[in-house]
Protein backbone atom coordinates (compact mmCIF):
# COMPACT_ATOMS: atom_id res chain seq x y z
CA UNK A 1 0.00 0.00 0.00
CA UNK A 2 0.95 3.76 -0.36
CA UNK A 3 1.96 3.99 3.36
CA UNK A 4 1.58 7.85 3.31
CA UNK A 5 -2.51 7.01 2.77
CA UNK A 6 -2.49 5.21 6.13
CA UNK A 7 -0.41 7.80 7.98
CA UNK A 8 -2.44 10.06 6.68
CA UNK A 9 -5.86 8.31 7.73
CA UNK A 10 -3.99 7.83 11.30
CA UNK A 11 -3.36 11.64 11.22
CA UNK A 12 -7.07 12.42 10.26
CA UNK A 13 -8.43 10.05 13.35
CA UNK A 14 -5.71 12.29 15.45
CA UNK A 15 -7.39 15.43 14.94
CA UNK A 16 -10.75 14.10 15.60
CA UNK A 17 -9.34 13.23 18.88
CA UNK A 18 -8.60 17.29 19.83
CA UNK A 19 -11.42 18.69 17.67
CA UNK A 20 -14.26 20.23 19.59
CA UNK A 21 -16.54 20.77 17.18
CA UNK A 22 -18.73 17.86 16.54
CA UNK A 23 -18.95 19.42 12.58
CA UNK A 24 -15.59 19.63 12.31
CA UNK A 25 -14.78 15.68 13.37
CA UNK A 26 -17.98 14.37 11.39
CA UNK A 27 -16.09 16.22 8.44
CA UNK A 28 -12.31 14.63 9.56
CA UNK A 29 -14.03 11.60 9.54
CA UNK A 30 -15.81 11.81 6.07
CA UNK A 31 -12.52 12.85 4.32
CA UNK A 32 -11.09 9.37 6.25
CA UNK A 33 -13.74 7.33 4.64
CA UNK A 34 -13.10 9.15 1.32
CA UNK A 35 -9.50 8.40 2.03
CA UNK A 36 -9.53 4.37 2.36
CA UNK A 37 -12.37 3.91 -0.11
CA UNK A 38 -9.87 5.79 -2.93
CA UNK A 39 -6.92 3.88 -1.76
CA UNK A 40 -9.11 0.58 -2.27
CA UNK A 41 -10.29 1.65 -5.90
CA UNK A 42 -6.88 2.16 -6.96
CA UNK A 43 -6.01 -1.16 -6.18
CA UNK A 44 -8.94 -2.73 -8.21
CA UNK A 45 -7.04 -2.83 -11.56
CA UNK A 46 -4.95 -5.73 -10.04
CA UNK A 47 -7.51 -7.53 -8.07
CA UNK A 48 -11.12 -9.40 -8.68
CA UNK A 49 -14.27 -8.00 -9.47
CA UNK A 50 -15.62 -9.21 -6.38
CA UNK A 51 -13.02 -6.28 -4.88
CA UNK A 52 -13.62 -3.31 -7.34
CA UNK A 53 -17.54 -3.68 -5.87
CA UNK A 54 -16.27 -3.83 -2.43
CA UNK A 55 -14.12 -0.94 -3.14
CA UNK A 56 -16.91 1.02 -4.82
CA UNK A 57 -19.51 0.27 -2.69
CA UNK A 58 -17.29 1.19 0.21
CA UNK A 59 -16.72 4.60 -1.66
CA UNK A 60 -20.45 5.28 -2.06
CA UNK A 61 -21.07 4.92 1.88
CA UNK A 62 -19.02 7.60 2.73
CA UNK A 63 -21.30 10.46 1.57
CA UNK A 64 -24.24 9.53 2.92
CA UNK A 65 -22.94 8.36 6.43
CA UNK A 66 -21.60 11.44 7.22
CA UNK A 67 -24.82 13.13 5.62
CA UNK A 68 -26.74 11.07 8.28
CA UNK A 69 -24.52 12.58 11.23
CA UNK A 70 -24.42 15.68 9.98
CA UNK A 71 -28.21 15.96 9.78
CA UNK A 72 -28.66 14.67 13.47
CA UNK A 73 -25.90 17.09 14.54
CA UNK A 74 -28.30 19.64 12.64
CA UNK A 75 -31.21 18.71 14.71
CA UNK A 76 -29.70 18.73 17.97
CA UNK A 77 -27.92 21.79 18.59
CA UNK A 78 -26.07 21.70 22.10
CA UNK A 79 -27.65 24.85 24.50
CA UNK A 80 -24.04 25.28 25.61
CA UNK A 81 -20.74 23.88 24.81
CA UNK A 82 -19.70 20.59 26.48
CA UNK A 83 -16.42 20.51 28.82
CA UNK A 84 -14.33 17.65 27.96
CA UNK A 85 -13.32 15.83 31.01
CA UNK A 86 -9.63 15.96 30.08
CA UNK A 87 -7.37 18.90 27.84
CA UNK A 88 -7.26 18.34 24.30
CA UNK A 89 -3.51 18.03 24.41
CA UNK A 90 -3.70 15.38 26.95
CA UNK A 91 -6.30 13.40 25.44
CA UNK A 92 -3.89 13.35 22.58
CA UNK A 93 -0.85 12.28 24.18
CA UNK A 94 -3.04 9.42 26.00
CA UNK A 95 -3.86 8.03 22.73
CA UNK A 96 -0.21 8.22 21.08
CA UNK A 97 1.22 6.45 23.92
CA UNK A 98 -1.58 3.81 23.38
CA UNK A 99 -1.36 3.92 19.82
CA UNK A 100 2.26 3.55 19.90
CA UNK A 101 2.13 0.67 22.66
CA UNK A 102 0.01 -1.27 20.78
CA UNK A 103 1.99 -1.17 18.13
CA UNK A 104 4.78 -2.22 19.46
CA UNK A 105 3.14 -5.11 20.79
CA UNK A 106 0.80 -6.65 17.94
CA UNK A 107 2.93 -9.00 15.75
CA UNK A 108 3.00 -8.95 11.89
CA UNK A 109 -0.63 -10.35 10.80
CA UNK A 110 0.17 -10.61 7.06
CA UNK A 111 -0.78 -7.75 5.71
CA UNK A 112 0.97 -6.32 2.10
CA UNK A 113 3.27 -4.37 4.50
CA UNK A 114 4.05 -3.33 8.00
CA UNK A 115 3.06 -0.02 7.86
CA UNK A 116 -0.20 -1.23 6.66
CA UNK A 117 -0.52 -3.06 9.92
CA UNK A 118 0.44 -0.35 12.36
CA UNK A 119 -1.99 2.02 10.48
CA UNK A 120 -4.94 -0.87 10.71
CA UNK A 121 -3.71 -1.14 15.01
CA UNK A 122 -3.81 2.89 14.96
CA UNK A 123 -7.01 3.26 13.94
CA UNK A 124 -9.07 0.70 15.65
CA UNK A 125 -6.98 1.92 19.17
CA UNK A 126 -7.93 5.94 18.23
CA UNK A 127 -11.61 4.43 17.17
CA UNK A 128 -12.01 2.84 21.03
CA UNK A 129 -9.82 6.11 22.57
CA UNK A 130 -12.55 8.25 21.27
CA UNK A 131 -15.97 6.47 22.53
CA UNK A 132 -13.92 6.20 25.87
CA UNK A 133 -12.75 10.01 26.38
CA UNK A 134 -15.56 11.93 24.50
CA UNK A 135 -18.55 12.98 25.92
CA UNK A 136 -20.96 13.49 23.23
CA UNK A 137 -22.78 10.63 21.66
CA UNK A 138 -21.79 11.70 18.31
CA UNK A 139 -18.20 11.30 19.02
CA UNK A 140 -18.92 7.60 20.27
CA UNK A 141 -20.30 7.07 16.44
CA UNK A 142 -17.72 8.67 15.16
CA UNK A 143 -15.17 6.80 16.93
CA UNK A 144 -17.21 3.36 15.86
CA UNK A 145 -16.80 4.14 12.33
CA UNK A 146 -12.98 5.21 12.75
CA UNK A 147 -12.49 1.91 14.34
CA UNK A 148 -14.17 0.00 11.45
CA UNK A 149 -12.40 2.11 8.78
CA UNK A 150 -8.82 0.39 10.59
CA UNK A 151 -10.48 -2.98 9.66
CA UNK A 152 -11.60 -2.26 6.36
CA UNK A 153 -7.96 -1.25 5.88
CA UNK A 154 -6.46 -4.69 7.22
CA UNK A 155 -8.96 -6.09 4.38
CA UNK A 156 -7.72 -4.04 1.64
CA UNK A 157 -4.49 -4.66 2.44
CA UNK A 158 -4.40 -8.27 2.78
CA UNK A 159 -2.72 -9.62 -0.53
CA UNK A 160 -5.85 -10.03 -2.66
CA UNK A 161 -8.21 -8.14 -0.57
CA UNK A 162 -10.91 -9.45 1.58
CA UNK A 163 -14.19 -8.01 -0.48
CA UNK A 164 -16.72 -9.53 1.73
CA UNK A 165 -15.11 -8.45 4.55
CA UNK A 166 -15.52 -5.04 3.41
CA UNK A 167 -18.90 -5.72 2.14
CA UNK A 168 -19.98 -7.22 5.25
CA UNK A 169 -18.69 -4.04 7.37
CA UNK A 170 -20.09 -1.40 5.04
CA UNK A 171 -23.66 -3.00 5.39
CA UNK A 172 -23.16 -3.03 9.14
CA UNK A 173 -22.17 0.92 9.33
CA UNK A 174 -24.94 1.59 7.19
CA UNK A 175 -27.91 -0.44 7.84
CA UNK A 176 -27.24 -1.24 11.77
CA UNK A 177 -25.05 0.76 13.47
CA UNK A 178 -25.17 4.47 12.47
CA UNK A 179 -29.07 4.04 11.87
CA UNK A 180 -30.13 2.55 15.17
CA UNK A 181 -27.53 5.17 17.13
CA UNK A 182 -28.52 8.29 16.18
CA UNK A 183 -32.26 7.24 17.03
CA UNK A 184 -30.44 7.02 19.88
CA UNK A 185 -28.56 10.18 20.31
CA UNK A 186 -31.87 12.42 19.06
CA UNK A 187 -33.92 10.22 22.03
CA UNK A 188 -31.25 11.32 24.43
CA UNK A 189 -31.36 14.91 23.16
CA UNK A 190 -34.98 15.12 23.35
CA UNK A 191 -35.07 13.23 27.01
CA UNK A 192 -32.45 15.87 27.92
CA UNK A 193 -31.40 18.58 26.10
CA UNK A 194 -28.22 17.54 25.43
CA UNK A 195 -25.92 14.78 23.58
CA UNK A 196 -23.55 14.34 26.56
CA UNK A 197 -23.58 10.82 27.81
CA UNK A 198 -22.81 12.45 31.66
CA UNK A 199 -26.05 12.87 32.07
CA UNK A 200 -26.75 9.24 32.08
CA UNK A 201 -24.70 8.44 34.74
CA UNK A 202 -27.41 10.31 36.60
CA UNK A 203 -30.13 7.84 35.79
CA UNK A 204 -31.36 4.94 38.82
CA UNK A 205 -33.28 2.20 38.76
Amino acid sequence: MSDALGWVMVALGLLVVTTRRRSAAIALVAVQALVLAGYAISLAPGRSTEFLVASLVLFARSVPLCVLLAFSVARTREPRPLRARMKPLVRLGLVVAAVLLLVMLVPSFGLESRAAEQASIALLTIGVATIIARRPTIFHLLGLIMAENGIALAAVAVPGGLPLLIELGVAFDLVVLVTVAVVFHDRIFREFGTGDTAVLRELRD
